[in-house]
């Protein structure tokens, strides 16, 4: 059976458009739009880019595809609209089936990784009038909901609230807040906002904008309460204080403790000790790391694209199940178009834009040798990562052993804010020499505390509060990266190096040689390596 999971939007609100596609119950492509599209979020978008992407790749029509899955079942008008989209676009509409947005978070969480004895988590903001999901699964009977939040009781629209109020953009900047908390200290106490109970936790509703509600993230999301509460809010580009580095942790903290309480409440309600997380807010690898160190967790995995990312996944998994195929584990993510599988893909654009370049039968021992140097190199091979974090095919990378190259790469290649942290990718082999941790973590979805004795050594990836977001990184999954870092190894002694998305703040991960070409030409990226091709800037050396 070929099932096509989809994730779009009818209106503008709606975000994170995808598509993934499963034959026989293999994962064979998964794309987003946007890296397409060349919209972050690819708002309102149906995900036309991205569904002939995973098409191409599998070398099928429309009418190859027995069935497509998409969330959004509590909207009467969806399978229609989706029925016109399809039919509009490919001439052929196979038949839709609807599902409920958190059911398609919880079959991403536990399809990508199954195991016995599993319970399943969802949160988020919102999706199918709910905010959050939970249940068990298995092999045989796939995922069972046992219980759900309303939105009116939403973590993740509590965390979009602290987000609005901090002056980032809700539904995207997320991930700042949580960078930003490390730079705080216990000032504040939001637990009148969103706190622990015996239920799980629960969120007053009246800290949020609700008269009129906001209609896009481009509004205010909190209520004059919160103000009250707290201050003036930061209006954006405004400079950053300690009051609201105060404000950022106190919102982590609240997060912490809500999350910790429903796992707990949902651990004793199943009685099963490994879980699988999915939804926006199993993107926050801090709380992941407090929720990992639960005594009574003997496992936890988190959706590499837990985010609305993911829907499309989630939703093609389901499909297969129900269609009496079982779905295989993901033993990657690296389920993107490629450009480098065929290497005149990459020349064509290289002969297209002038550039001087060479080809070399070893760029991994050059780029470890370059990185010990201080140079900072744009990485691009074979089929791009599906999520938000680049894993090592559309990757930048630097030395990750100085404080100042982390500046240096926000300023003259992110142009990013000067808090946000960098991600160390490991060879898993040695990561338990350098964090405290026992096992891979092959998709940067937890933070780890870095080792005392190699804080000194890992200055550039360890953040203020001594963690850091780890991807482990075997010769199995990714050869040629793995290679990058041994290179590394071998000139420094340090088996890690600096891995940040391939892209600039506001835009996508690049996902075609000519994005990264151009990228690359107007940001401080010394050199750039994509398949055996190499184009290295003439600079003189840096001060």
């Amino acid at each position: 059976m070929n099932i096509l999971g989809i994730h779009g939007g009818v209106t503008l609100n709606q975000h994170d458009a995808g598509a993934a596609l499963i034959c026989d119950g293999k994962v064979v492509a998964a794309v987003e739009e946007e890296r397409i599209l060349r919209m972050k979020g690819a708002y309102g978008q149906i995900p036309i880019r991205a569904i002939s992407a995973c098409l191409k790749h599998a070398g099928l029509t429309m009418n190859d595809i027995d069935g497509i899955v998409h969330p959004g079942e509590t909207y009467d008008d969806m399978p229609g609209r989706i029925r016109d989209y399809i039919t509009y676009y490919f001439g052929h509409c196979p038949p839709v089936e609807m599902i409920n947005h958190q059911m398609a978070h919880l079959a991403s969480a536990y399809f990508h990784a199954p195991a016995d004895d599993t319970f399943v988590l969802s949160y988020d903001a919102y999706g199918d009038r709910l905010s959050g999901a939970y249940g068990i699964a298995d092999s045989e009977k796939g995922v069972e909901m046992l219980g759900s939040f309303p939105n009116s009781n939403s973590l993740g629209m509590f965390y979009a609230t602290m987000t609005s109020y901090l002056g980032f953009m809700p539904g995207e900047d997320e991930f700042k807040v949580m960078g930003l908390a490390a730079y705080g200290k216990e000032k504040y106490d939001l637990t009148v906002f969103a706190k622990p109970t015996a239920d799980g936790y629960l969120v007053d509703s009246d800290f949020i904008r609700s008269d009129p509600a906001p209609k896009s993230r481009l509004e205010p999301y909190y209520s004059q309460k919160l103000v009250d509460l707290l201050g003036e809010p930061r209006r954006l580009g405004e400079p950053i204080d300690e009051r609201l580095m105060d404000v950022a942790f106190a919102t982590q903290q609240a997060l912490e403790a809500c999350a910790i309480s429903l796992v707990e409440m949902i651990q004793k309600k199943t009685g099963r000790s490994r879980l699988a997380l999915a939804g926006g807010v199993g993107l926050n690898c801090s709380a992941n790391l407090k929720l990992d160190r639960l005594p009574t967790l003997n496992d936890l995995f988190v959706q590499p694209a837990s985010s609305d990312r993911g829907l499309a996944l989630g939703c093609a998994y389901h499909g297969a199940f129900a269609a009496g195929d079982r779905p295989q584990p993901l033993s990657d993510v690296y389920l993107g178009p490629s450009s480098s599988a065929a290497d005149d893909t990459i020349k064509a654009a290289l002969d297209l834009t002038g550039m001087a370049f060479r080809e070399s039968d070893a760029p991994g021992e050059e780029v470890g040798r370059w990185l010990a140097e201080g140079k900072i190199v744009g990485w691009f091979q074979g089929r791009s990562e599906f999520g938000p974090r680049a894993l090592g095919n559309r990757s930048i990378l630097a030395d990750p052993r100085s404080v100042e190259m982390k500046d240096v790469v926000n300023a003259r290649v992110k142009f990013r804010e000067e808090f946000r942290p960098f991600a160390p990718a490991t060879l898993e082999e040695e990561a338990s020499t350098l964090f405290e941790m026992s096992k891979p973590s092959p998709y940067m979805t937890k933070a780890f505390p870095v080792r005392e004795e190699k804080k000194a050594t890992l200055g550039g990836v360890t953040h203020l509060n001594g963690t850091a977001r780890v991807q482990t990184v075997s010769a199995e999954s990714n050869p040629r990266f793995h290679a990058v870092i041994k290179a590394f190894a071998n000139e420094t002694g340090v088996p890690s190096v600096m891995n940040t998305s391939f892209n600039i703040k506001g835009q996508p991960i690049v996902e075609t040689p000519l994005e990264a070409i151009s990228t690359f030409a107007s940001t401080g990226l010394d050199a750039l390596v994509m398949g055996n091709f190499i184009v290295e800037k003439q600079r003189t050396p840096r001060a």
